[in-house]
C-alpha cells in the first residue's frame, strides 16, 4: 500500500493514511483540551460541553474557506465519507452502542451511590478488613492489591459475565461499578459522561453537516 496516491489527483495520500492523519490530528487537539477541562472545572463534565462542536465547527468553517490547505481538503473528504456507504452505517451503529453503554454505566454508578449505597458501604468495609482502603481518590495500591488476588483467567471470566449480571443481579452490577469508580477517583463516571456528551455532539455535527453543507449527498 503506497503512502502517496498517484491514481487520483485529488488525493495527496492514500485514503487510509488520509483517514489516519485526520484522526490522529483531532486526537492531538481534543485530548489536551479534555485534560485541561478536567483540571479547570469543578464539575468536570460541564467543561466538556461544546468542545467537540467548537473544534469541529471551526475546522469545518476554515476548511470551507480554504484556510487550512491540504488538511482542510482531507477533513472535508472524511466528513463527506461519513455520510456514504458502509461507513455511514458503522457510525450510526457505534453512536447507538456508545450512547446505550454510556447511559447504562452512568445510571448504574448513580444507583450504586444512592439506592444501593448501604451494600456499597458493606463492600468497601469488607475490603478495609482485608487491608485494602478505598476512598474518593485514585488509589493505585488498592487496584494492584485487588488485581493480584484475582488470576487473569478469573478476570476475563468476570468481565465476560458482566452483561448477564446486569440482567440477573442489577444491584450487584451497580455496586461493582460504583466501587470501581470510587477506587479510580471518579474516572469511570467522568469517562462515560464525556463519551455520552461527545457522541451526542458528533451526532449533531454530522446531522448539521449533512443538512446544511452536503446537500447533494445521496
Amino acid at each position: 500500500m503506497a503512502l502517496f496516491n498517484k491514481n487520483n489527483p485529488d488525493y495527496l495520500f492514500h485514503p487510509f493514511f488520509e483517514f489516519l492523519i485526520i484522526a490522529f490530528s483531532l486526537i492531538a487537539i481534543l485530548v489536551p483540551l479534555r485534560i485541561f477541562a478536567k483540571i479547570i472545572f469543578v464539575d468536570e463534565w460541564i467543561g466538556s460541553i461544546g468542545i467537540i462542536t467548537v473544534i469541529f465547527g471551526l475546522i469545518l468553517y476554515l476548511s470551507k474557506k480554504e484556510k487550512l490547505g491540504i488538511f482542510g481538503k482531507m477533513f472535508i473528504r472524511q466528513i463527506t465519507k461519513n455520510h456514504k456507504g458502509k461507513r455511514k452505517w458503522i457510525i450510526y451503529s457505534q453512536t447507538g452502542l456508545f450512547l446505550s453503554m454510556g447511559a447504562l454505566t452512568i445510571f448504574c454508578i448513580h444507583s450504586g451511590n444512592t439506592e444501593y449505597y448501604p451494600l456499597k458501604e458493606q463492600v468497601i468495609a469488607e475490603f478495609g478488613n482485608q487491608g485494602i482502603l478505598i476512598d474518593s481518590e485514585l488509589n493505585f495500591d488498592a487496584i494492584n492489591q485487588i488485581s493480584s488476588q484475582v488470576s487473569p483467567e478469573e478476570q476475563v471470566g468476570a468481565i465476560a459475565a458482566l452483561p448477564m449480571l446486569t440482567i440477573q443481579n442489577f444491584e450487584i452490577f451497580s455496586v461493582v461499578l460504583s466501587v470501581t469508580d470510587q477506587m479510580m477517583g471518579g474516572w469511570v463516571m467522568y469517562f462515560w459522561q464525556i463519551m455520552v456528551i461527545e457522541t451526542m455532539e458528533v451526532s449533531i455535527f454530522l446531522g448539521i453537516s449533512r443538512k446544511f453543507i452536503f446537500k447533494n449527498i445521496p
